[in-house]
This record gives structure tokens, sequence and C-alpha cells, in this order.
């Protein structure tokens, strides 16, 4: 997984003014962080389910404004803890990490999604045809 960026500089080589930690620092090796984006997705998901619990059992709001402040709440844990992890530890990959965390909510999601179906299909069978 490692790059291996090399440059040959002969010592004879008088038109070259970059020395090789110039070059060197010119290439952006940077990528998303796992512990940033599974920090970053669990305090999404963190921000909307306490958002949610507020509006809708604390405050005793409706449903949809209960969902469309979790979905608010979910976003801004999302985006404000994956940047700020990514500022403190000087990384330059907020957008892919922030991405990565997306992409993993709804993956989870989905997977989630699934595995209900599947499982509710597994007992209609169940129910139907087990006895």
């Amino acid at each position: 997984m490692s790059r291996e960026f090399s440059v040959r500089i002969s010592p004879n080589d008088t038109d070259n003014d970059l020395l090789f930690d110039e070059r060197e620092s010119d290439f952006d090796d940077s990528g998303p962080s796992l512990p940033i984006i599974l920090i970053s997705a669990a305090a999404g998901i963190a921000g909307g389910v306490i958002g949610l619990y507020i509006t809708y059992i604390v405050l005793g709001w409706e449903l949809p404004a209960g969902v469309f402040v979790a979905v608010l709440c979910a976003s801004a844990g999302l985006g404000v803890s994956g940047a700020g992890l990514t500022a403190l530890t000087g990384a330059r990959a907020a957008t892919a990490n922030i991405a990565m965390s997306c992409a993993l909510i709804l993956i989870s999601v989905v997977f989630l999604g699934l595995c209900m179906l599947s499982g509710a299909i597994v007992a209609t069978l169940l129910v139907l045809f087990g006895g």
C-alpha cells in the first residue's frame, strides 16, 4: 500500500534548484483515516439518535419534525466530528474522511435493512410452513 517516490539527482546537475525534500513534499499521500471515519460515523449516529429522542420523546413533536431534526443532528455530528478530528490530527483529507463516514453509515443502514428483510421472509416462511 505504500508508494515509493524516488528522485535521482546527479551531483553535476546544476539546472535543478529543488532539493529532494521539496520534491517529496509535492506528493500528497494523505488519505482517509480509519479511526477518524469510525469515530465520526459513531458521532453522526449518536447525534441522530439524541436529536430524535429529544424532539420526539422529550418535546413531544410529531414524528416527521423529529426525524427532520434527527437528520440535521446526524449530519452536524458527522461533519463537525470528522472535520474537527481531521484538523486535530493535521491530515489534509477532511473531505475524504467525511465522505467515507457517510458511506459507512449508508452501508450499515443497507446491511441492517437486508438483514431485517431476510429475517422477516424466513419468519414468514416458518409461520406458513412450520406447522
